[in-house]
């Protein structure tokens, strides 16, 4: 028991020993907020949804429903100008290796997955797309008028336009156009 004691009190001590060691001094200047608030990339996706067997065929067979196709569209980007406001003109295509497959494989395969896309994406054309922007670290980035929130899918048939905020709270507008290179 006295050994449990020991070891409690020990743990305890140097707890408290590491909570009152710092790397940190006093008197240090405060950082200043950075102003960067660029708009360095933009990457499409298109997700549909597919049902997939595992080990067809055997007892361990499994039908996995609902699983997630990611497809990621190539980009041709040209940085633009239009009515002073900066921004990015991107042409989007795709190929077979375009579609991202992951889990375990099953009985449906990347050939399968592509068709399936394609007949989709007939359909839906830029109406249904998850877009990915990079933006300056501490920046945050909003949706201006109509443009699609990012993080769920939207429509970019249209331009549409974002802003990105700084750390210092200062603003930079980027015009998004997306064209359909398919």
């Amino acid at each position: 028991m006295k050994n449990i004691i020991k070891i409690v009190l020990s743990i305890i001590l140097l707890g408290g020993f590491l909570t009152l060691t710092s790397c940190l001094r006093n008197g240090m200047d405060d950082l200043v907020n950075s102003s960067d608030k660029a708009l360095s990339s933009i990457d499409y996706t298109y997700r549909f949804l597919y049902n997939d067997t595992i080990q067809k065929g055997t007892e361990n067979q499994e039908i996995l429903e609902g699983r997630v196709c990611e497809v990621l569209f190539k980009k041709k980007v040209e940085r633009i100008e239009e009515n002073k406001m900066e921004g990015f003109k991107t042409t989007i295509s795709y190929d077979i290796n375009s579609i991202l497959k992951a889990g375990p494989t099953g009985s449906v395969t990347k050939e399968m997955l592509y068709a399936d896309f394609e007949e989709q994406i007939k359909i839906d054309q830029l109406g249904k797309l998850w877009v990915y922007m990079t933006i300056s670290d501490v920046a945050t980035i909003n949706p201006l008028e109509n443009a699609p929130k990012l993080g769920s899918s939207g429509d970019f048939s249209k331009d549409h336009v974002y802003r990105v905020k700084a750390a210092d709270g200062s603003t930079k507008d980027y015009l998004i156009k997306t064209i359909q290179g398919f």
